[in-house]
């Protein structure tokens, strides 16, 4: 199996519109996603998709920031505490 990177988004509902609050990132080994999720824990503000690449991780999580650009969602770090999380763009 090989490693791929699992991105979780954290969302509220503020005046009935969602706002993204916090994103996070995962390596895995689970299966590639292409429609988001809603894992079973947090199924009411959490989506998660699974990404072959860190590249591709990091192009949804811009692709969120996009969306929601008064976003307060700090930039995720890798499990494990890693800063430098987007060193091969």
């Amino acid at each position: 199996m090989s490693l791929h990177f699992q991105v979780y988004a954290d969302f509220i509902l503020i005046k009935g519109k969602p706002q993204l609050v916090g994103t996070s990132i995962y390596s895995t080994l689970s299966a590639c996603s292409s429609l988001p999720f809603c894992p079973i824990e947090n199924f009411n503000n959490t989506i998660s998709r699974i990404f072959p690449t860190l590249k591709n991780a990091h192009s949804y999580i811009a692709f969120l920031h996009g969306v929601y650009p008064h976003s307060p969602a700090p930039p995720p770090v890798l499990d494990g505490g890693q800063k430098d999380l987007f060193s091969e763009v």
